[in-house]
């Protein structure tokens, strides 16, 4: 992710979240280049457009982003745009940030609202599991109040990479 892009991600967030992040909040981020990596996701394609000829520039339909901590990856936002979900943009934006945790890291970490199973059952696709609540989390960001926390250890080690190629081989061919 480019500051070029902010315009298209925070549109993408006024249509996810009631209180998004702010310009500054995403600059802040994007200028923190040794522990912080955003992603954006360009497909060729999206719903509904399966048939154009000329698709016209590529809009994005998706991003994320992970901290680097001392041990930890800690995943900050992964977003699609509504009418992009469905597509394995998800997936692909969490295996790009998965990848680059497992070089740095031995463990992924993030919280997702208690009441987005489609987020939680991502998450598990990718080995987190749930290790606790934190009551109130997202309370002034307009959302379902409860988070669930969820965890992958040992993310470094060879079974947690085979993980990503299965799900890697599954994304090429879905």
């Amino acid at each position: 992710m480019k500051r070029a892009h902010l315009s298209e991600v925070m549109a993408i967030d006024a249509q996810c979240y009631p209180i998004p992040w702010s310009r500054e909040v995403y600059e802040s981020e994007l200028a923190r280049t040794d522990d912080r990596l955003y992603v954006i996701a360009r497909p060729d394609r999206v719903a509904g457009e399966a048939n154009s000829k000329s698709l016209g520039p590529r809009r994005v339909a998706g991003h994320a982003g992970v901290a680097f901590e001392e041990n930890e990856a800690h995943i900050t936002t992964v977003t699609v745009a509504p009418d992009c979900r469905g597509q394995g943009i998800g997936a692909r934006l969490f295996l790009a940030l998965a990848l680059a945790a497992r070089h740095r890291n031995t463990s992924l970490a993030l919280e997702v609202a208690a009441d987005n199973p489609s987020a939680q059952s991502l998450y598990r696709r990718f080995g987190l599991a749930p290790v606790g609540i934190q009551r109130g989390y997202y309370k002034n960001m307009g959302l379902s109040p409860d988070a669930v926390v969820m965890r992958a250890d040992n993310i470094h080690q060879p079974d947690y990479a085979d993980r990503l190629v299965k799900i890697a081989v599954e994304l090429d061919y879905a």
